[in-house]
Formats: C-alpha cells, sequence, structure tokens
C-alpha cells in the first residue's frame, strides 16, 4: 500500500472554499498548527485519521485531498 500524501493543491482550494487559513483547518480538524504544517512540509507522515480529519474540517471527502499516483 503507497503512502498517503496530500495534495497542496488540492488542499488549498478547499480551503479557499470555506476560506480558512491554515490555523483555522488546524482548530477545526483538532490537529496543533505545527502538527498540521509538518504534515503540509512532509516532515511526518499523514496518517487515515489526520486525513479524515482534515477532509471533515473543509467538508470534503477525504478522496478529494489525496494526491494521486503517477
Amino acid at each position: 500500500m503507497s503512502k498517503l500524501k496530500l495534495d497542496l493543491f488540492k488542499f488549498d482550494l478547499a480551503r479557499a472554499k470555506k476560506c480558512y487559513n491554515k490555523k483555522q483547518v488546524a482548530k477545526k480538524a483538532g490537529l496543533s498548527y505545527d502538527n498540521l504544517m509538518k504534515i503540509l512540509s512532509g516532515r511526518i507522515s499523514l496518517t487515515a485519521t489526520s486525513l479524515g480529519k482534515i477532509a471533515k474540517a473543509l467538508d470534503v471527502e477525504p478522496i478529494e485531498l489525496i494526491q494521486e499516483e503517477d
């Protein structure tokens, strides 16, 4: 199974739709801002739980935030 990776472009589009900044996303998702930034930069792995929390905070399906495999 491949590693989950957040698509930053899709993430930003979903944020724009909700008019949220990154701090608001972190708060709504119940994640620390620091951990969200680490996920976005790839310094820590995106877990299924974190993906679900972020997707729920942005009112999108988790699949909509995942980077497509090449």
